[in-house]
């Protein structure tokens, strides 16, 4: 067997966890629907992780999901184990359970790729899974291989697939600790992203006012406050009265006609005001994520070598 590592979409150096950059992070659910063939309602993403997840409907297997890409299969989340693939009921602390949201199991996703060494943070490279068991994913015949098993045909060696023992902790008692860290700092690594998304819109703000549209791709001052808003609803979405005030600005954005300058003087200047709010409440919540979680805590989690 090989050991073979392939990209995506993240640049070496970028963590799995607290996005910090606002416009690449939306870019990126368009680059995940091209590169895995996955549709945008099976696609998951979260403010408290940098990459795109597939969606696991019912913690089922992704086999037969219609559209994937064979070559997609190289990449570790394809292929999760049905204890990451299901839900966790989470016990509220009031006699009750909630099923795990969708941050606190992309966070769990995320620490366990990081903690089990599938993931490279050095050179952003995946583990490529199907080089495990000498397929190479870029050759057409072993494409035609997996489009025939995907659709349910017998095959030997993609049966034989199982990333189930790259999870196996040194302890048993360290079996939940991706599960009981994701629960513990959900909420805070989703308030420290905003805080982080908030200096990224600010500067965003600062530019489109200034008239320098590049960043949103498009030299129509409607379409990039538009977009902006947009944007910013996609990040600061766990907070109900900000969501409705975006809301607002996004009809005051999308009604026919919309004057460009007029969005640059009117709604800008509401959004920089938003994007500033959410960074002075959530900075604290930043750094006080940045001093406590650090990459060499997950260095230290239990993993196997891949």
């Amino acid at each position: 067997m090989h050991t073979r590592r392939a990209r995506y979409l993240l640049q070496p150096g970028e963590s799995l966890t607290l996005p910090e950059r606002t416009v690449p992070q939306v870019l990126r659910i368009g680059m995940a629907r091209d590169i895995l063939g996955l549709e945008d309602e099976r696609i998951l993403t979260s403010p408290a992780v940098s990459f795109p997840l597939p969606r696991y409907v019912d913690g089922q297997p992704l086999r037969g999901t219609p559209g994937v890409h064979p070559d997609a299969l190289r990449y570790p989340f394809m292929w999760l184990p049905e204890t990451l693939r299901e839900r966790y009921e989470v016990d509220t602390g009031t006699g009750t359970t909630t099923t795990e949201s969708d941050d606190a199991w992309a966070l769990r996703v995320a620490f366990e790729m990081w903690g089990s060494g599938l993931y490279d943070i050095e050179t952003a490279g995946w583990l490529d899974v199907l080089a495990l068991y000498d397929l190479d994913a870029d050759d057409p015949a072993t494409q035609e291989r997996i489009r025939a098993w995907w659709a349910g045909a017998d095959d030997e060696d993609l049966d034989a697939v199982d990333i189930s023992g790259v999870f196996v902790p040194e302890d048993a008692e360290d079996s939940d600790w991706a599960t009981i860290a994701a629960l513990a700092l959900v909420d805070s690594f989703d308030k420290a992203s905003m805080a982080l998304s908030a200096v990224d819109t600010v500067a965003l703000c600062d530019l489109v006012e200034s008239g320098d549209l590049t960043p949103l791709g498009t030299t129509d001052p409607a379409r990039a406050v538009s977009s902006l808003v947009r944007i910013a609803r996609t990040r600061f979405t766990s907070e109900p009265e900000v969501s409705a005030l975006l809301g607002h600005l996004q009809q005051q954005c999308d009604r026919a006609g919309a004057d460009g300058p007029r969005l640059v003087d009117e709604a800008i200047p509401q959004l920089s005001e938003i994007a500033q709010g959410l960074w002075l409440a959530y900075e604290p919540v930043l750094v006080e994520v940045g001093n406590s979680f650090s990459e060499d805590a997950l260095t230290d989690a239990p993993k196997e070598d891949a």
